[in-house]
């Protein structure tokens, strides 16, 4: 992400005085980790497009501005997390003291977890663009089959559902198509005959692994052109603060 240790430095100071807070947030943080997951998008999507043919920049407009809401989302809660930190026992830190358990916060929320979202939102832009081709192809290729890489890393919520066969209309796959966890490889084959997997078999693999699934995970980023829905904790919102969250926290949408 392109913040530098300087931009660093002016957001803590800001949080530290009171000039930034969670309902007067830093835009420039904003903007750096918008503009970092919608490289993530943008590589996601075009990777599939450029496979499979198709015209993706419906789709990437689409998922872009999810990107710049979840990005919203997560500024906010960052900045009310650092706010938190300013107070102890015995009343105000000083600022040394804060400035290092502000820096801790700031890594975990724009390294370690940064990191991971980049690599959910390729994920989840390369499952929308596919998403789109299978739709677009399913009058001649009407059927799915849930593939997943069978290996000593294989997920306890992938596992069960490899090789279940059922429609693309089917309602199984509004929940349950890929991505189904952090760092999930499975992917969706689309064929023109196979044989459905019985119901009592599909519903069997979904009471074993649904409550395992985090409940972000539990949608069909090609149809609802979103790669992070309302369930991640990001947009867990108090109902003050739900109408400040419906203005994108008054921070600027492309």
């Amino acid at each position: 992400m392109n913040y530098s240790d300087e931009q660093i430095e002016e957001l803590i100071a800001g949080i530290y005085s009171g000039i930034i807070d969670e309902y007067n947030l830093p835009k420039s943080l904003y903007l750096a980790i918008s503009e970092y997951l919608e490289k993530a998008v943008v590589k996601g999507v075009k990777e599939v497009a450029i496979e499979f043919g198709g015209k993706p920049l419906e789709l990437i407009a689409e998922l872009r501005e999810n990107i710049y809401m979840f990005s919203a989302a997560k500024t906010f809660q960052q900045v009310r997390g650092m706010t938190d930190l300013l107070l102890n026992d015995e009343g105000i830190k000083g600022f040394s003291a804060f400035k290092k358990d502000a820096l801790q916060l700031y890594e975990q929320y724009n390294v370690n977890w940064l990191q991971t979202e980049y690599n959910t939102a390729i994920g989840q832009a390369q499952s929308a663009e596919r998403w789109r081709q299978i739709e677009d192809t399913a009058d001649v290729l009407p059927m799915l089959t849930y593939s997943a890489v069978l290996d000593a890393n294989t997920s306890d919520i992938c596992k069960p559902l490899d090789g279940i066969t059922l429609p693309v209309g089917d309602k199984f796959w509004n929940t349950h198509s890929p991505l189904n966890h952090f760092n999930c490889r499975c992917l969706l084959m689309q064929t023109s005959r196979s044989k459905e997997t019985p119901k009592s078999i599909v519903n069997k693999a979904a009471e074993e692994i649904d409550p395992k699934m985090q409940p972000m995970f539990k949608m069909n980023p090609g149809k609802e052109k979103v790669v992070f829905n309302e369930k991640h904790p990001y947009f867990e919102i108090a109902p003050k603060d739900k109408a400040y969250a419906r203005r994108n926290f008054d921070l600027p949408l492309p």
